[in-house]
């Protein structure tokens, strides 16, 4: 019997190390976040040496051809971070049960790393699913002239992957409960959908984040907004100045959205910032930067040239989508 226990000791030892090795992976090079790194490096590091362990039995292994189909597909990078944590944390289970056939000390000591992983599981995955989020090229702002229901089912039908609700001409009431019914339809779609202005009706709608201008910082910070939403809804912040996307890059947004980068009819009196602006934002900025104003069909590409990939548009949506 003993040696069917060092069989599984074996197993989950491989099934944990790998486990957290994809975790890993994603710490460095998707979060590229050096603590959480180290900090996943050395969990797996830690994971006690059992003495005694033979090597595993690979070919007389029942356990070898079964394949599911949750195994053979993945549909994102947040699926990808799931399945390996709980790979990793069932392995350490299976590891704290059977050690302890061998040496009960082992058992305390796996059961204590089994905790490491659920508390490093809840820091990761708001910050994975954010990630994720913020995959995209195209971002679509709604307005009331373009209707909000159809420029939304448009850009579902189009594969846009994130939008917001902006609405200026409403009162705070009349956004909300707008905004109640969009979140419906973002929600089964599973489109991100984010809230202008309006951070208090993030939670209270389903919402998944919310976009902010300079004007709205003046009555609450980016730290006091984050503290109140929490880790997993995505901030963004309008930028004019290269200033401005530092500053909103260290006090914790998602992303910075530069603007105007041409002329635009719905800031008429505003100058825009251009591209040499947005090429330096770009370079400087660790986060997203999304760039929005006046982008239609025929300077898309010149805004990309300067290595932003993502815009945002209202009136060339339709043009632009798909």
């Amino acid at each position: 019997m003993h040696s069917k226990v060092y069989r599984i000791i074996d197993v989950n030892l491989n099934r944990a190390t790998e486990g957290l090795r994809v975790v890993e992976e994603v710490c460095r090079f998707v979060l590229e976040d050096p603590k959480l790194t180290l900090a996943v490096k050395k969990l797996r590091g830690s994971l006690p040496k059992v003495a005694g362990i033979t090597s595993r039995d690979v070919k007389g292994d029942v356990g070898r051809e079964p394949y599911t189909r949750d195994e053979g597909r993945r549909k994102n990078m947040e699926s990808v971070f799931r399945a390996n944590m709980k790979r990793a944390q069932e392995a350490v289970r299976c590891l704290e049960e059977f050690s302890k056939l061998i040496d009960p000390g082992l058992g305390k000591r796996f059961k204590a790393l089994r905790f490491k992983l659920y508390q490093l599981e809840k820091i990761i995955v708001p910050r994975v699913s954010k990630v994720v989020k913020l995959d995209f090229d195209l971002y679509v702002v709604t307005d009331p002239q373009f209707g909000h229901f159809r420029m939304v089912r448009k850009a579902i039908a189009g594969k846009v992957k994130i939008i917001q609700l902006r609405d200026e001409t409403v009162t705070k009431q009349k956004y909300y409960r707008l905004a109640r019914k969009i979140a419906g339809i973002t929600r089964k779609a599973n489109v991100t959908l984010i809230l202008n202005d309006y951070w208090e009706l993030v939670d209270k709608v389903g919402a998944d984040g919310v976009h902010l201008g300079q004007e709205d910082l003046k009555h609450a910070s980016i730290r006091t907004i984050r503290k109140k939403l929490g880790e997993d809804k995505i901030i963004g912040i309008s930028a004019y100045t290269l200033g401005q996307a530092l500053r909103a890059q260290k006090m914790g947004a998602d992303y910075v959205s530069v603007w105007p980068i041409f002329r635009t009819p719905f800031k008429p009196g505003i100058k825009p910032v251009g591209l040499g602006l947005l090429r330096k934002v770009v370079k400087r900025l660790k986060i997203p930067v999304v760039a929005i104003g006046g982008i239609d069909r025929g300077n898309v590409d010149k805004v990309r040239k300067t290595g932003c990939q993502r815009v945002a548009v209202i009136r060339a949506a339709k043009e632009l989508i798909g």
